[in-house]
């Protein structure tokens, strides 16, 4: 089974798996899903310190799971985004390491993440 995490974060080039676009969607699906199971949180919040094309895959999934996301804002979970080089680090505040095999088991489970639709879908807030 492939790993996108490592410990409580994503590495890699962007455009290139686990950053794609796609993955990222996934992700935030996951995410959402998570924190609305585990933590029962009715409507769960996204915090990014930047908008930019990793963050905003993520941030597209987190919504369609009914979540909102905040740009620079407080949230039930942060992400960071670094840049190493070519490398590039989406990183999670705070996501424990059993969080991290829980997101795993949804995204390479059979069972599809269960999306929003209409209303229920999330918020992108400034």
């Amino acid at each position: 089974m492939p790993v996108i995490f490592s410990q409580n974060k994503i590495v890699g080039i962007p455009g290139n798996y686990p950053l794609t676009a796609e993955n990222l969607l996934r992700v935030g699906l996951a995410l959402c899903t998570l924190l609305i199971i585990e933590k029962e949180l009715q409507k769960p919040t996204l915090s990014i310190d930047e908008a930019n094309f990793l963050t905003l895959s993520l941030g597209v999934g987190f919504m369609n799971a009914g979540g909102d996301v905040v740009l620079k804002g407080e949230g039930d979970l942060r992400v960071r985004c670094l840049k190493r080089g070519e490398n590039w680090e989406l990183v999670f505040e705070p996501l424990s390491e059993l969080e991290v095999k829980k997101l795993e088991s949804m995204l390479f489970g059979r069972h599809p993440i269960p999306k929003r639709v209409g209303e229920e879908i999330g918020e992108f807030r400034l």
